[in-house]
């Protein structure tokens, strides 16, 4: 079977595309484990299979199946638009996922590269809440779950806390986990621990959760796009103000393609 390997600002998956393929469906749980094993199999933080229809199926690297995935859907948009990284385009990709249909939007002018805007829902704030370990988090919801935590520091700080308060909490919770400071006016740094896949370069539903929860706050006015910095680049976030959807930009590329074995 063949396999392409992409990436969003360092958030690597491989993308399996069945469409058109009699009977195609998604890996299981145990081969999806098996793909992302970084030692063992192509290595990745997660498995993108696309179906008919335009048909978006995301497996983390421990094998579950997350609702949605903002990097993994501007790889899979990149894809689509420009007839599997062969050539340049410019298009309107509707993906449909399992948090519901995400318009994308492509500007590749390389065929293994471009810039893609997704539409990535309403995010729903609620009230702050006290977690494990004294920290105090914004849940928010962007078609899955965040607990968004306010915190200072530099990045470094940020990182160490991903990786040793984030899996604890991540359990406990059942929901990826942010730890954000805020480093001016609409702009502000993040790391992050997600669920299934563990510290990650990237996280586009993360980013869109922290804009979320900037915005409930007060820190950012509504319509103003606001810059989250992850460790592997930063993503552009707005909510439209017509629409109260949130946005996302950010870059995709093809790293590259290969044949799996059986």
């Amino acid at each position: 079977m063949r396999f392409a390997k992409l990436h969003g600002l360092g958030n690597d998956f491989v993308l399996l595309d069945l469409r058109g393929v009699p009977d195609g469906r998604p890996p299981s749980p145990e081969r999806a484990l098996a793909l992302c094993d970084r030692h063992r199999g192509i290595g990745a933080d997660g498995v993108l299979t696309l179906l008919d229809q335009s048909r978006l199926v995301i497996h983390n690297a421990d094998g579950s199946v997350p609702e949605m995935c903002g990097n993994g859907a501007r790889c899979a948009a990149l894809w689509i638009a420009t007839d599997r990284c062969t050539r340049p385009g410019e298009a309107e990709v509707l993906l449909q996922t399992d948090a519901g249909p995400r318009p994308c939007r492509v500007r590749a002018g390389a065929a293994e590269s471009g810039l893609v805007e997704v539409e990535m829902g309403v995010a729903e704030v609620s009230a702050s809440c006290g977690l494990p370990g004294g920290f105090t988090a914004v849940p928010v919801s962007t078609g899955n779950p965040h607990r968004v935590i306010f915190t200072d520091g530099p990045r470094e700080r940020l990182s160490e806390l991903a990786r040793t308060a984030g899996p604890a909490l991540c359990v406990a919770e059942d929901a990826n986990i942010e730890f954000v400071a805020r480093a001016g006016h609409a702009r502000y740094l993040v790391a992050v621990w997600e669920r299934g896949a563990g510290f990650t370069q990237a996280c586009g539903t993360g980013a869109c959760a922290v804009a979320a929860a900037a915005l409930q706050r007060g820190e950012v006015e509504a319509g103003r796009e606001i810059a989250v910095e992850l460790p592997g680049g930063a993503l552009a976030i707005w909510r439209d103000a017509a629409s109260g959807q949130m946005r996302m930009r950010g870059p995709a590329q093809l790293v590259y393609r290969g044949d799996l074995p059986g």
